[in-house]
């Protein structure tokens, strides 16, 4: 075949071919077209399907973490309310210790004896009676008879002035006592020194002291013709004071804790004829 019928030849193939719109279908044409299809297609199922999916992810990406930051802050405020329970249990564990050092009712009832007790040790071995340590005067200073009449009104124990420091004022009570205690130097400072180490929590105040007598041993040395001093002189010494018992309030005396919905508005009773 010759250039000149291969010419004719495709000439004629052109010639033959349909027409859409003014374009030649031709065999690349249509590769073109079908190629363009399935872009569209392709496109479309990427904005139909995929793109969906990608928007689905992100927002589960978006809700992780924003759980995770949720879960941070639970797993902070758990932190913070152990940390607050400890601290809380602390403080009553520090107030349950204070207050097992104030003195009780009991106690203070059974002062006198207590106290009896404490002389009689400090005068063990001493035979001469003029020679130990005795309690002259014990009297509890009973409040104003007006605080005593009305039953039912407020404690007359509870500390009412701020001798112990304002924030103590109406938080506990205090028992008095009138306290005279005579014996030598030695014996009046055992005795303070004692009363201090006592369990309950007892304050000294208004302490006064006097000397009531003092004696110097003396032996007469005839050969030498003179008086000697033997030992040390014997003094007594009167010491009078105040003694406050501090003792916890009682527990109908302690403040009421307000209820979590105390604050909330009572509801209004309906009146008689009301329906």
């Amino acid at each position: 075949m010759t250039s000149a019928e291969f010419i004719q030849s495709g000439q004629a193939e052109d010639t033959g071919a349909k027409e859409i719109f003014g374009i030649k279908l031709t065999p690349q044409v249509q590769a073109i077209g079908v190629a363009v299809l399935g872009l569209v297609i392709a496109g479309g199922l990427v904005y139909q399907f995929v793109l969906p999916e990608f928007q689905k992810g992100s927002e589960i990406k978006q809700k992780i973490a924003e759980s995770k930051q949720t879960q941070q802050q639970l797993q902070s405020l758990i932190q913070k309310k152990a940390e607050a329970e400890a601290k809380q249990e602390e403080a009553k564990q520090r107030r349950a210790n204070v207050t097992a050092m104030f003195a009780s009712d009991a106690s203070a009832n059974t002062l006198l004896l207590d106290m009896t007790q404490l002389v009689n040790r400090i005068n063990a071995g001493v035979q001469r009676d003029d020679l130990k340590a005795k309690i002259t005067k014990f009297e509890p200073e009973l409040p104003p008879a007006a605080a005593t009449a009305a039953p039912g009104g407020v404690d007359p124990d509870i500390l009412k002035d701020t001798s112990f420091g304002p924030s103590l004022a109406g938080k506990l009570r205090r028992k008095k006592f009138k306290v005279e205690f005579e014996g030598n130097f030695a014996q009046t400072r055992n005795f303070m020194r004692n009363l201090e180490l006592m369990q309950s929590l007892l304050v000294v105040r208004n302490l006064k002291s006097e000397l009531l007598a003092s004696t110097q041993p003396i032996e007469v040395d005839f050969v030498k013709g003179k008086i000697i001093q033997v030992g040390q002189p014997q003094t007594q010494i009167k010491t009078a004071f105040d003694l406050h018992a501090l003792l916890p309030l009682k527990q109908e005396e302690k403040p009421a804790t307000p209820a979590p919905n105390s604050s909330a508005p009572a509801t209004p009773a309906p009146s008689p004829g009301a329906k």
